[in-house]
C-alpha cells in the first residue's frame, strides 16, 4: 500500500502517474523507499523481472540496484540512467521534500541494443548469472529491446513530468519532487491526549505504535512504516505531538499498564512484560516518574 510522504505530496495521485506512464511507454515501473524497497505496485514488469524478484536472493539484489540508482540520481536531482545486476537499463529519479529523501521512482527494465556495456553505468558489482536458470533464458528473450535515443527521451520526458508538478528551490536537488499537492498548513493546531494529528503519516505512525506496545519497537522500525527518514519522522512527531516518540511510547505503556493493574490480577513483573519493558524495576521507575506512584500502590489505592 502506497504511504504519503511530508505535507502532503499524495503519493495515490503519483502511484496512478506512475502505472500510466508505465503503461504509455512500455517499460516497467515502481516505487521504493530509500532502502529499495518496494512502496508500490510493481507496473508493467516483465515476465523477466517478475522471475527475478520471485527468488529472494536476486530480489535483494534488485533492491540494492534500485537504492543505489536513487541514490546517484539525488546526487543532481537529474534523472540517472544505469544499469542493473542483471544487465537491463533503469531510470531512476529522487522523491525530495524540505531536502529530505523520501525514496526513488523507477523505471525501464529494457535492453538497450545500442549502446556497449561499459557506456552505461553498472550500478552493483554483482552480475546475476541469468543464464543459469532456464526460466529465465525463456523471459529474457521477451525483455523489451530499444535504442540510446529512446531510453534518453524516456528519462527526457519522465524529468518533465516531475518539473511539472514540482517547484523550484534554491537547493539543485529540490528541482524533482513530484510534490503533487501541498495544501496550506493549518495553524493553531491543538495537541490532544489521543494525538491526533493534520499529518496522515503521524496518525499511522500512532496507530502502528499503540497496536504493537507489547514489542520491543524502534524510532527506525516505525519511520520506516510510514516511509520517511528517521531523522525527519522524529523531528515531525514531535512537532506534532509536542512530545518525542520516546516519551510518547512511554506514557501509552503506562496507560495500558494502568488498565491492566485495574483490571486484572497479573503480576507488576508480567504487566511489565506484557507492555514492552524486559526489565520490571525499569518500568516500575518510569511508572512512578509518570505517576508520583509505585504500580502497587497505585493498585492499592484504586
Amino acid at each position: 500500500m502506497i504511504q504519503g510522504h511530508p505535507k502532503g505530496i499524495y503519493l495515490d495521485r503519483l502511484t496512478k502517474i506512475m502505472e500510466e506512464f508505465a503503461l504509455a511507454v512500455d517499460y516497467g515501473a515502481v516505487l521504493v523507499d530509500i532502502h529499495g524497497k518496494e512502496t508500490s505496485n510493481l507496473f508493467n514488469f516483465s515476465p523477466f523481472c517478475q522471475t527475478i524478484r520471485a527468488n529472494p536472493q536476486l530480489k535483494h539484489l534488485c533492491q540494492k540496484c534500485d537504492a543505489y540508482g536513487g541514490l546517484e540520481a539525488s546526487k543532481t536531482g537529474k534523472p540517472h540512467i544505469y544499469q542493473c545486476h542483471a544487465g537491463l537499463t533503469d531510470i531512476s529519479l529522487p522523491l525530495i521534500y524540505d531536502r529530505q529523501l523520501h525514496g526513488f521512482a523507477l523505471f525501464g527494465q529494457v535492453q538497450v541494443a545500442d549502446i556497449k556495456e561499459n557506456q552505461i553505468d553498472r550500478i552493483h558489482p554483482s552480475i546475476t548469472n541469468w543464464k543459469d536458470y532456464a526460466e529465465l533464458r525463456h523471459a529474457r528473450n521477451k525483455v523489451r529491446v530499444v535504442n540510446k535515443k529512446q531510453i534518453t527521451a524516456a528519462a527526457s520526458l519522465f524529468e518533465t513530468i516531475a518539473e511539472h508538478y514540482g517547484k523550484e528551490e534554491d537547493h539543485p536537488r529540490d528541482r524533482i519532487k513530484f510534490n503533487l499537492s501541498t495544501p496550506k498548513e493549518k495553524t493553531g493546531k491543538t495537541k490532544n491526549k489521543e494525538g491526533n494529528s493534520d499529518h496522515g503519516e503521524i496518525n499511522k505512525a500512532i496507530k502502528y505504535i499503540n497496536k504493537n506496545l507489547s514489542r520491543n519497537i524502534t524510532l527506525d522500525e516505525v519511520a520506516n512504516h510510514v516511509y520517511l527518514s528517521h531523522y525527519y519522522f522524529s523531528r515531525l512527531f514531535k512537532k506534532e505531538l509536542g512530545i518525542s516518540f520516546v516519551n510518547y511510547l512511554n506514557k501509552q505503556r503506562i496507560e495500558q499498564a494502568k488498565e491492566l493493574l485495574l483490571q486484572t490480577n497479573l503480576s507488576v513483573q508480567k504487566i511489565a512484560y506484557r507492555i514492552g519493558y524486559t526489565q520490571p524495576s525499569y518500568f516500575c521507575k518510569l511508572f512512578k516518574k509518570e505517576t508520583g506512584t509505585t504500580p502497587a500502590s497505585f493498585r492499592r489505592k484504586s
